[in-house]
This record gives structure tokens, C-alpha cells and sequence, in this order.
């Protein structure tokens, strides 16, 4: 196959893209196929890029911003060039973690309340919304990943803390009750769901720092979890990716609370593909390893077709 990988982007998450659209691009060419690497900073950029080389599928690596809400998905179904991934719609709820978690109350998939701010809401709003849904709670984003922008406050006063060190908001902003416990996810690949892994992060939260840095956290895989317990949070995580319609590949993540049950986070449409990435080590589980991971998504999208997109 002939392969163009995008990553890049001018988000927060842009050396992250970079290093899962590198691990892609490497684990493509061990398998004897053709990668052009696009390095993307606008839509402008993936134009000429993909006029520039010559290919039968892309696939996208880029994390947050256009390249996860929808935005280059919708550019390339103007060109009818067959790519890796959800659709331009799909993308943009799932990216949403308001509307996410508002189709998962409909589907009857556990979360917690939460309110949301647009950027200009007062301080005052936002910490008097805190005092009914806490006393801990997470300050966040609702259209970042890889944790840019989440605050975990254990009370009203750390909760101010972080409002100032965040100063000037950009974007719409969430809220929410603080689920104590344990962090799950589960990866998802060609329809398949991988088993459950317990994140745990030796210090502090799975934040950026946690995320990406090699020995910062420990992984189980699959989670020491009761089976009709893993089996109930594999089953909502499938549930939830069937209902945003989405395709190829996706990472679910919940919270468990080890008195009320497990409660979902998010969903990811474009799922880190670094060497310390989930949905590799999920897919691992079930017998495929990187480079066929890379190559089963490929050939996912080249047999749907341009037309199919």
C-alpha cells in the first residue's frame, strides 16, 4: 500500500502526533509498504501534501484540534481519498465530551453530572457550580486530550487555585464531581473490543506528564477485574462506540468507583499510537502486534473504498 501519514498539527497535542505519526510511518515501512509523512499545521497544508505524493490511504495520527473534531476528515472526503478512522460527524461528538456524555445517559452508560462554562463565565459561577457537585472535582476542557487542561481539586480553595494559575479561558469548560477509585480503558480496533487495562500512574493523576513519560506508570492488562465486572465495562464501551457510529479504532475511558460501579470519561477517536499508547498494548493483547495493528487499519479503509467513505 501507499501511504500518507498526517500528523503534526497546531494543537497542544502536536509532539504527541508527531511521535505516534512516526510510530505509524515505522511500523508501516517494516511491513514493506510505501509512507510519505505529512507534518500538517493547517488544512491548507494537507492539500498540498496529498498533491504532492502519491497515495492510496491516509492515515491520521493527528491528536485534538482539526485533526480529531472532524475538520481534515471532512477535507478528505472531499478528495474521496479512503482513510483510517470515523467520519467528520462521529469526530465532532466524540471530541465533545459534553454531547458524549449526553448520548451516553440516553444509551443508559454511567457518568456524573456536570456543568458547563463557556470561556467568559465568572470565577464566582463556577466555583458556586462546584459547591453542589463536589467537594473534589475535575476543572477541564471540553475539547482537549491527553489530559492538556485538567485540574484536579480536592476543594472550593484549590479549585479557585486553579482558576487563577488558568488565567484567561479559551473554548467551553466542564465540570465535574471527582470519581475516586481506579482509571480503566478499553481500546477498540476493526469493531473488536480489546480487553480492559487499569491505568496507574505511580504519582499524582495519569496527566500529560504520566502519559508520555517512559516508568511513570504501571499498566494492567487486562485489569484485575471480577469478569462480569470487565465484561460490563467492555460491553458499555462497545455500546457507546456503536451509537457515535464510530469506525476502525477508538479508545474508552471510565473511572470505577469502588462503591458505585464505573462511570465513563470520554471517548477518543484518534488514540495516541506511541510505544507507551493504550490501544496498542490492547490490541497486543489480542494477539496484534504494532506493525499489523497499522496494517489491519489500513486495509480497513482501503476496503470500504473512496466511495464508501
Amino acid at each position: 500500500m501507499k501511504v500518507a501519514v498526517l500528523m503534526g498539527g497546531g494543537t497542544s497535542e502536536h509532539e504527541i502526533s508527531l511521535l505516534s505519526g512516526q510510530a505509524v510511518c515505522g511500523a508501516l515501512r517494516e511491513r514493506g509498504h510505501e509512507v510519505h509523512e505529512l507534518v500538517l499545521d493547517s488544512p491548507v497544508d494537507l492539500q498540498a501534501g496529498l498533491g504532492a505524493v502519491t497515495t492510496e490511504v491516509v492515515f491520521i495520527a493527528l491528536h485534538g484540534g482539526a485533526g480529531e473534531d472532524g475538520r481534515v476528515q471532512a477535507a478528505l472526503e472531499q478528495t474521496s481519498m479512503p482513510y483510517v478512522g470515523s467520519r467528520p460527524d462521529p469526530c465532532a461528538i466524540a471530541m465533545d465530551k459534553a454531547r458524549t456524555k449526553q448520548l451516553a445517559r440516553e444509551l443508559g452508560v454511567p457518568v456524573v453530572d456536570e456543568a458547563v462554562f463557556a470561556a467568559d463565565a465568572t470565577d464566582t459561577a463556577i466555583l458556586d457550580a462546584a459547591a453542589a457537585l463536589g467537594p473534589a472535582t475535575v476543572f477541564k476542557p471540553v475539547d482537549e486530550g491527553s489530559a492538556v487542561g485538567v485540574n484536579l481539586c480536592d476543594d472550593l480553595q484549590s479549585l479557585a487555585r486553579a482558576l487563577a494559575e488558568v488565567g484567561r479561558r479559551e473554548g467551553r469548560w466542564m465540570l465535574e464531581p471527582l470519581v475516586p477509585g481506579r482509571e480503566l480503558t478499553v481500546g477498540v480496533v476493526c469493531e473488536q473490543a480489546c480487553p480492559v487495562i487499569e491505568i496507574r500512574p505511580l504519582h499524582g493523576f495519569y496527566d500529560y506528564v504520566n502519559k508520555y513519560t517512559a516508568g511513570n506508570t504501571e499498566y494492567d492488562c487486562p485489569a484485575d477485574l471480577p469478569g462480569p465486572q470487565a465484561a460490563r465495562v467492555a460491553s458499555d464501551a462497545m455500546r457507546l462506540y456503536r451509537a457515535l457510529e464510530l469506525r476502525d479504532m477508538a479508545r474508552i475511558d471510565f473511572r470505577l468507583d469502588p462503591a458505585r460501579g464505573h462511570f465513563l470519561l470520554e471517548a477518543n477517536t484518534i488514540p495516541g499510537m506511541t510505544a507507551t499508547s493504550l490501544l496498542p498494548m490492547g490490541a497486543a493483547a489480542i494477539g496484534m502486534d504494532f506493525p499489523t495493528l497499522c496494517e489491519r487499519l489500513c486495509q480497513a479503509a482501503m476496503e470500504r473504498g473512496a466511495d464508501l467513505q
